[in-house]
């Protein structure tokens, strides 16, 4: 939209020139302004030149040139404040760099054609977001910030995002709003006193104007210590042969420099570590500033401890039958847990021995532990006697002639075994146990006996073992033939008929000849009785 036409500055000549209604832009304080010439649109084809000027007030020169462009040529004008500060862009915008409160006012950028001129004002406001200054007013107890904004607004003080609320003692707020000297535009500072304490340790404070928010600052509280605290490195139990570590810490600021620390008759300085602690160092410990033994903190250290004395230990021999008493003593910090193990499987109470046997013997364990703290101890037991065996058997393989033959046998030392028969033998080892096993193929019925012996005693069991075999009959059951007998019943019913036949020929024989005579043996009854005898005994 135009407006009254005018004079152009700076050049002694008049011209009739179209303004267009002023417009309002919004930089921030020390940001580029960029002022569009025309909003920013295009120049027209039949350019002479671009001038940019502003209002400098309560000036015999209102309006001050600050540069021209003609013909791609730049001419900088400007020779107070904005000296250095002002360029062109390619749009023919103009910057004005690091925004400042001064820089509130109008700026006109005037554009010289064939045709006309033409004027487009822009009037510049510079926002100035809320800046904390510090001052000190006393070493101890208040503190007062200054916040300075602009435009002039209402300023809210924060701790910690909280609102403060001036009470007249702790809180004190003083606001005042100020103008400047040349533009006439206002700011505002606010001054918070504030009493702080210990509490205040790291709290941030700030101020906000409309709804820009400062950069938080934080007092430097100064306060003497009120508590002082023993840590001890690392924490919970202590074994014996730990290391452990004694610092001394306070919660004054600044803290103490120095610090005592009393480990039983004698004091060491801000810390100390302790290492392969022992029973003896268990009891109480302090620690104070060393300018104030009246401020204390004190820890009570224990050390756990654990010794077991087991009665036998290492190797023990003994014999069968005889008794072996197993003692297991202990002097610990605290009630420990036993457990016992035999050749590493576990028992469910310690081992005693009444009436000693071969299977006794072993590695014997027992673990001894109280919170973290493991002792172990062992003995090896080695029941001796002369070799005892258990069985003698014999297995046979179905519808096979081998017959296998088992000697199993007890003893310490460690027993050999013989056979009266050769064979193949294999020989096993269980649970404290030999066996012995003799494979052979019996030509006839015989007597097998083994033979165990060490340098204690010795024995023998014979077994007999016959040369049969299995067969099945018609039933299907397994019946054993031996051989042996099979001969024996044939031999035997031979003689039998042999012996009946020579019988009844020695009968014969009388008969025929008339050896039985009536009167001589007898009655003819008498006879008849000794010739039924006779048949009977044929």
């Amino acid at each position: 939209m135009k407006g009254n036409r005018g004079a152009v500055c700076g050049d002694g000549a008049l011209f009739l020139i179209s303004a267009w209604a002023l417009e309002t832009l919004v930089a921030h304080y020390g940001d580029i302004i960029k002022i569009p010439c025309n909003r920013g649109a295009p120049k027209p084809a039949n350019l002479i030149f671009t001038k940019w000027k502003y209002v400098r007030k309560f000036s015999n020169t209102p309006n001050l040139c600050l540069l021209i462009i003609d013909d791609s040529n730049i001419t900088v004008m400007a020779t107070d404040e904005y000296q250095g500060r002002v360029s062109i862009a390619p749009d023919f915008s103009l910057l004005i760099s690091s925004a400042a409160l001064g820089d509130q006012r109008k700026f006109t950028c005037m554009r010289a054609s064939a045709d006309d001129i033409f004027e487009y004002p822009v009037h510049v406001q510079v926002l100035k977001p809320p800046s904390v200054v510090e001052i000190l007013y006393c070493s101890w107890c208040q503190h007062s910030l200054i916040c300075e904004a602009n435009p002039a607004a209402n300023i809210t003080w924060y701790k910690n995002d909280q609102v403060l609320v001036a009470d007249g003692k702790e809180v004190i707020i003083i606001t005042s709003v100020n103008k400047h000297h040349e533009t006439g535009l206002s700011s505002t500072s606010s001054i918070l006193r504030y009493s702080a304490s210990k509490r205040d340790v790291d709290a941030n404070f700030t101020c906000r104007a409309s709804n820009l928010t400062s950069a938080p600052v934080s007092f430097l509280i100064t306060y003497p210590p009120q508590k002082v605290t023993l840590h001890v490195t690392p924490s919970g139990p202590l074994k014996e042969g730990d290391n452990v570590t004694l610092r001394c810490s306070a919660d004054g600021n600044p803290p103490p420099s120095r610090y005592i620390i009393h480990l039983k008759v004698i004091m060491v300085e801000d810390s100390y570590t302790l290492t392969m602690v022992k029973r003896s160092h268990s009891g109480e410990y302090h620690c104070s500033p060393a300018d104030n033994s009246s401020l204390l903190d004190s820890q009570t250290l224990e050390v756990l401890y654990l010794d077991i004395s087991l009665n036998p230990s290492g190797r023990v021999d003994r014999t069968t039958g005889s008794s072996l008493a197993v003692l297991l003593q202990t002097n610990a910090s605290g009630e420990p847990t036993v457990s016992w193990t035999k050749n590493k499987a576990r028992l469910t109470a310690e081992p005693q021995f009444d009436q000693l046997k071969f299977s006794d013997s072993g590695l014997y364990e027992c673990e001894v532990a109280i919170e973290g703290l493991i002792r172990r101890s062992s003995f090896i037991l080695d029941v001796q006697g002369p070799p005892v065996i258990r069985s003698v058997d014999e297995n046979q393989e179905i519808g096979g002639k081998h017959k296998n033959l088992s000697c199993e046998v007890e003893g310490s030392p460690k027993p050999s075994i013989q056979w009266s028969v050769n064979g193949t033998k294999e020989i096993t080892h269980a649970d404290g146990r030999v066996t012995q096993t003799l494979t052979l193929i019996p030509k006839e019925n015989l007597t097998v006996t083994c033979f165990v012996k060490n340098h204690l005693g010795q024995e023998a069991r014979s077994i007999d073992v016959s040369s049969g075999i299995f067969k099945r009959n018609a039933t299907g059951t397994s019946v054993l033939i031996d051989g042996a007998d099979a001969v024996g019943a044939v031999v035997g019913l031979i003689l039998c008929a042999l012996t009946l036949a020579v019988i009844y020929w020695i009968y014969w024989t009388k008969s025929s000849q008339g050896s039985w005579r009536t009167g001589e043996n007898g009655t003819t009854e008498e006879k008849r009785k000794l010739e039924e005898e006779q048949k009977a005994k044929v």
